[in-house]
């Protein structure tokens, strides 16, 4: 009886498990079929607009782009007419009946150039469709009557307005292709259709279970299509040689016209799916440009979705409960959050308290998450703490990623946050503190391998535009500019000898803690570089004198820093601050700097050399 118990309740716990899996993927099918027909509402919405107001050049364009896709066709086709033509002793029978009585060498010429004038026609009209674009974009936008909504709108108009014309061409093209086919090669349509039905149902099948899959369909549909109809096309064309092989063959030219209208056929589908997709991501834009009742709004990202949601209390304690259960080493029951303003963009952290099943805290630690947009800095993050270079921050206990986002799980030590009024104190004791850090030698090797040097930063291009400003400011700053170019080579050999050292630059007042022991430390690394010596240090005049403070200081502990004068590393800072104005586009305040930088330059004769 208990066995027979047990096996009635297996089965009714297969069967509703089956029942929740065959439900999370209806609701996963009905996602999808809900996204294809918001699509294709849009896109009818959007081209009744387009032939409400601009009729005829749309017409026309639609016209055209028939015109070039058939030119094209037949450009490609005529040449293997050609080839088939001269490989025989005369014409071949499957040729039309007129060309019978035609000379071989003159057909051959003739076919020659009509392939000539087929692929200068499709060149003639890709440049009418160009123009007749810009010329609609234009009237739509005329007729909207907007102010200027965002950068390069007319750009976005006007690629808009040709790919859904282009859409609904190839939509066109595609119906007259499968006209073509219905009546040369019936049986191959049959095939076709029934090999594009099965595919759209297996694609929805494997999207509604979720997985790499969705994903793709979702972001970049054109790839999986474009996969589909490779296999379809292979499959297809067993079908025809399948077919020649059972001795039941259609003509060889319309075998021919059908294998090159089936592979134009799919290139349209995929191209079809590639413009919908790429209209319905920029349809709140469109909207915003070509309809009166829209304004611009900006549509939540993908990346930003998945962020906040993580955000949100009813996921935030339990992510942050599995990553920290395998971090902290006792058992931990439960959770306290609280949220911990870092002050950078994207990046969240959380002052977390974990407890026993009795209710007493057995761990504390510092939880950030990355979005996705800010994954390269919480690589370069995790490189930097892992190493063992020695650094002022809180032990990195753990990297993890959570749904694709990157986690950095910190030990918390007892701190607090510095006040604002010790902030710009606490800046400048950060930047002595790692001027007397060593970075370990492997750390300065992956760096030198993968970015670019102060000394090869600073370059022609600068030094050509800050040119151009000195010339329109007159004065003394065109000489200037002229002399520091003369110099230049003898400064990059000055920065190059000096030895490098850690540059943070997120230096932001919520980044800073202070421990109880009195200790300064950083909670963000994600932007940390190796400098020369000097770079990083304010450059206002009483501040580089005591950088030769710090840097006498700094030599105690540090040995590549003996022999390193005082000038060299001035000259460093006044050229790290030189590269930061010229990024900002600061050209006046940039020039100002480049006589300062002159003066260190001769301070110390240039033939001396620093042992690193």
């Amino acid at each position: 009886m208990n066995i027979q118990q047990s096996c009635g309740f297996s089965k009714v716990k297969c069967c509703a498990d089956l029942f929740l899996f065959c439900t999370a993927v209806g609701l996963e099918v009905k996602v999808l079929l809900g996204k294809i027909l918001a699509t294709l509402r849009w896109s009818f919405s959007i081209g009744n607009k387009f032939f409400r107001v601009v009729p005829g050049v749309t017409l026309s364009i639609i016209a055209t782009t028939l015109v070039s896709q058939l030119s094209i066709l037949l450009a490609f086709l005529l040449p293997l007419k050609i080839l088939m033509l001269l490989g025989s002793t005369g014409i071949p029978r499957y040729f039309p009946a007129s060309f019978a009585n035609v000379d071989r060498d003159l057909l051959v010429m003739g076919l020659s150039l009509s392939a000539v004038g087929f692929y200068l026609l499709y060149f003639i009209a890709e440049k009418i469709i160009a123009s007749s674009s810009n010329r609609g974009a234009a009237l739509l936008l005329e007729r909207s009557q907007k102010i200027a909504l965002f950068e390069n709108q007319e750009d976005v108009a006007t690629r808009g307005y040709q790919r859904y014309s282009r859409s609904l061409a190839g939509s066109v093209f595609l119906f007259l292709v499968a006209i073509v086919m219905a009546w040369l090669y019936p049986e191959l349509l049959a095939v076709l259709v029934g090999y594009i039905v099965a595919a759209f149902v297996f694609l929805t099948m494997l999207y509604g279970k979720g997985g790499k899959l969705k994903e793709s369909l979702d972001e970049a549909p054109g790839r999986i299509i474009t996969n589909a109809t490779s296999i379809g096309f292979l499959l297809t064309f067993g079908f025809m040689v399948g077919q020649f092989l059972l001795g039941n063959p259609p003509g060889l030219l319309v075998a021919i016209i059908s294998l090159i209208l089936m592979r134009q056929g799919f290139s349209r589908i995929t191209g079809l799916v590639n413009d919908l997709k790429g209209l319905y991501a920029q349809r709140f834009k469109l909207n915003a440009l070509f309809f009166h009742g829209h304004v611009l709004v900006n549509e939540a990202k993908k990346h930003e979705t998945n962020f906040w949601s993580l955000l949100q209390s009813s996921q935030r304690e339990q992510w942050i409960y599995d990553v920290l259960k395998d971090v902290v080493s006792q058992p931990i029951e439960k959770v306290k959050v609280h949220w911990w303003q870092l002050g950078g963009q994207d990046v969240a952290a959380f002052r977390v308290k974990s407890f026993d099943h009795e209710g007493t805290q057995v761990a504390e630690n510092l939880v950030k998450l990355f979005n996705t947009n800010r994954s390269s800095l919480a690589k370069h993050e995790a490189t930097l703490l892992s190493g063992n270079t020695p650094l002022p921050t809180l032990p990195l206990l753990s990297v993890d990623e959570i749904e694709g986002l990157h986690c950095h799980v910190f030990e918390w030590v007892p701190a607090k946050k510095v006040p604002q009024k010790q902030v710009k104190a606490a800046r400048q004791q950060m930047i002595e503190m790692l001027l007397s850090i060593e970075p370990e030698k492997n750390l300065v090797s992956q760096f030198k391998r993968s970015r670019p040097p102060l000394w090869q930063r600073v370059d022609d291009r600068m030094l050509e535009r800050l040119r151009t400003v000195a010339e329109m400011l007159g004065g003394e700053h065109t000489s200037q500019v002229q002399l520091f170019g003369e110099q230049q080579d003898a400064i990059m050999s000055r920065l190059r000898e000096l030895p490098l050292t850690l540059v943070n630059p997120d230096l932001r007042p919520n980044a800073f803690l202070k421990a109880e022991n009195g200790e300064l430390l950083m909670t963000h690394w994600g932007r940390w570089s190796l400098e020369p010596v000097g770079a990083n240090w304010p450059v206002q005049p009483r501040q580089l004198e005591q950088l030769a403070c710090a840097l006498k200081e700094a030599k105690a502990s540090r040995r590549a820093l003996r022999d390193v004068r005082s000038e060299d590393a001035c000259l460093a800072a006044l050229m790290f601050m030189l590269e930061k104005l010229y990024a900002r586009q600061d050209f006046v305040e940039a020039l100002k700097l480049i006589p300062r930088i002159l003066t260190y330059l001769n301070m110390r004769p240039q033939s001396s050399k620093v042992t690193a």
